[in-house]
Formats: structure tokens, sequence, C-alpha cells
């Protein structure tokens, strides 16, 4: 397998003189408090070229009718049940052939061999509503009834069971389930860092190697993005804290396990454009699985491995047309020999509309964060590159 290393503090120090400054080249993003932060310079190229808006036709129309022949989920165990209330799914699970969906205050089992006709019955269904006082302390911080529920944002596989956090009242928390029987395994812990707040705010997460990567937000307010790593035998791990250089106001959309690192989609405000008016980009952010953090000098309990790079999904020609947007992306798939992500994009909302499916090569894309950096030396100066003899090894 591929090593992945973190990176490393160095000194910059005068002949016969004491450290002057600590410095971390640590980040594509310049994500230390310490020191000016650094860009990647450049950005992931879409890998077909196409014109817009006159582009090839599509290879075959499917008729919207053919979504009616699926069937569809009700949250009902069969057909003569009612349901009074809405379902408000928020995850869906596929282990082999059975299906787990998480909702408002339910957890459902759908088994898939079982499945005829126009509607889909669960086998199982677990309850797990909030307590009267989270829900008295959610409606006292100003939140409605229907948001003072729990909302399941978190809902994976897990040695055999599952993995569930909901929002329980914007007081988030975690638990095991068994698969067969949706029976709660032990205690509950805390969802802080591992399952948003607020049910309408985006979050990833997923295990490799034993421990839970999560991407969302740390606090009430969703002022605290975090990328954080926790469960596991590896030391807990999260970004820097309420720093706009490694995050500022990010959507999360996805996450993908490749190779030794773990890569972040997401969308969020740009910091490196000279525009007055507010610019979203498209982002792609890795860690290192088995980053160790840093030291007590500098990054402690902090990843040392994180780099980000703006995903560039545009049509080319003199001037770039932008699909700033990312709203989706498919798991890593096997295509014409290489490893491949999709993603779907689309302008901003006071742009000319339009949208587009771009395909980036993982090992492109792998390739983008041993390249250049930009960094700001100071909040009213440009973004500039930084000369490749200060980047140090590794990086």
């Amino acid at each position: 397998m591929e090593r992945c290393e973190g990176l490393f503090p160095y000194e910059e120090r005068g002949p016969n003189e004491s450290p002057k400054r600590l410095r971390t080249l640590y980040s594509a993003a310049a994500m230390s408090t310490l020191a000016p932060p650094f860009f990647l310079l450049f950005w992931l190229l879409r890998l077909a070229s196409t014109a817009f808006p006159e582009e090839p036709g599509p290879l075959n129309f499917i008729s919207t009718e053919v979504v009616h022949r699926y069937p569809v989920f009700l949250g009902r165990p069969h057909r003569s049940s009612l349901r009074q209330e809405p379902l408000h799914i928020q995850r869906v699970l596929k282990v082999n052939r059975t299906l787990y969906i998480g909702a408002r205050d339910d957890l459902f089992r759908v088994e898939l061999d079982n499945v005829a006709g126009d509607e889909m019955f669960y086998s199982k269904k677990r309850t797990w509503e909030s307590n009267k006082n989270d829900i008295r302390t959610c409606r006292m911080k100003g939140k409605h009834e229907d948001e003072c529920r729990n909302f399941m944002k978190v809902l994976l596989s897990r040695q055999g069971g599952l993995f569930v956090c909901g929002t329980n009242a914007f007081n988030p928390l975690c638990a095991n389930y068994t698969g067969d029987t949706l029976e709660m395994v032990g205690e509950t812990v805390s969802g802080m860092a591992r399952c948003p707040y607020d049910p309408k705010h985006a979050n990833v997460a997923l295990f490799a190697e034993g421990n839970l990567f999560t991407a969302t937000v740390t606090d009430f307010l969703a002022i605290d993005a975090v990328i954080y790593r926790s469960l596991g035998d590896s030391p807990a791990l999260r970004t820097v804290k309420h720093d706009s250089k490694w995050f500022r106001e990010p959507y999360f959309v996805s996450s993908v396990e490749w190779g030794p690192h773990i890569y972040f989609f997401f969308r969020e405000m740009a910091m490196e454009f000279n525009y007055l008016e507010k610019v979203q980009v498209s982002r792609v952010a890795r860690v290192c699985k088995g980053d160790l953090g840093g030291s007590q000098r500098v990054l402690e309990k902090q990843w040392t491995s994180f780099l980000k790079a703006r995903l560039n999904c545009s049509v080319p020609g003199d001037s770039h047309f932008y699909f700033n947007l990312l709203h989706s992306t498919s798991p890593v798939i096997r295509m014409h020999g290489r490893d491949i992500i999709l993603g779907v994009f689309s302008t901003p909302a006071n742009s000319i509309p339009g949208s587009a499916v771009c395909a980036f090569d993982m090992e492109q894309l792998a390739g983008v964060f041993d390249g250049r950096f930009k960094e700001q030396k100071s909040p009213e100066s440009i973004w500039t590159p930084v000369p490749d003899e200060l980047i140090p090894k590794p990086r």
C-alpha cells in the first residue's frame, strides 16, 4: 500500500539564533493559526472537454414514467396499516439484501427479497425519540416543535450491526444497534462532532480501519465546522477550530476512502479571490488515515495531513464557464481501467442556469496534492504561489 506520511513543523532561524517563529506547512488551505496559509495552486481539471451549451445529445432517453414501476416506501408494515406523520427520511443503507432506513424518530428494516407490488413494507421498526428534557431545552432555545425531534443523520454498518446518530432535539447522540432485531447495544455516546445539531445541516460519515471519520458542525449555532476522527484505536483528531482558512461555511457532500487517505467533497465560500461579493466553490479535502496528530507545541490533537484543493468543473475556452456548486458524488467506480468519481454540479442561483456531470480520475486528483501551493502572507495581501523550497518534505 502507498505510504501515507504526516507533515511535520519546522523551525526557521538565523545563524546562531534561537527560533524566530514556528511555521507549519501542512495544509494546502494553510490552515495553521501560526503561519500564513496555503492553497493548492492547481485546480483539479475536468477529464472531458465539452462545449456549452451546444453539447452532444444523450445516448438514450428514459421517461420519468419509469419511476412509477418501482415500489415506494411509506413507513408501513402492511397495506392495511395507516401512518399519520410524514417520514422525513434522512439516510438509507443497503447491506446485502436488507435495506435500513433512518428517518425522524424511527429506524426501519426492509427485506428486499420480500418486496412485491408497488409498495415496500418494513419487517422491523425501532423508535428512538428524544426525551422530554431534551425537547424542553430545545424549545427554550427557540427551536420549533418539529425541529426538536430525533432525525437520524448517520447510518453506517459496523461490526455486523448498525451505528446510528441522531440530532436528538439539538443534542446529538449516537448508539449501536443490532442489524436483525434493531435492539440498542450498550449505552448512547455523544454525537458532538459526529452528527449535526440541526436536521437541515449537511454531514458525512464513514468507517475506515475501525475509525469513524465525520464532517459536520460541533455546536448549536453551526459555527465550528470540523473533520473529526474518533471511536477507533487511533487518537481523536480534528481540524483547527474557528479558522476560516480551514473551512468557511462548508456544505459537506460526501466522503470516500481511497488508498491511505480519506477524501471529503464539499463546497464553501472561497477565500482566495479578490472579489467584493462572496463566491462559493467546490472543494476536495483529504486526511491521512494514519495521521497521529501534532505535538504539544503545534497542532496538538489536530490533523497534520489536512490538504484541500478546488474542484474545477467548467467548460474550457478563452473564458471558462464554471459550475461551482457540487451537489452529489458517486462512490469510486472503475471505468476504462481507472478509478473515477463522478460529481453533479450546477451554477449558482444568481447565474445562468446550468448543470453538469464531471468525472475526476482519483490518481490525478491525488497528484494535485503533490502540486504547488498558494499563500496569503497577510490579511490584506493577495494569494501568491509558494516557492518549492519553502515546502517541507514530506509535505
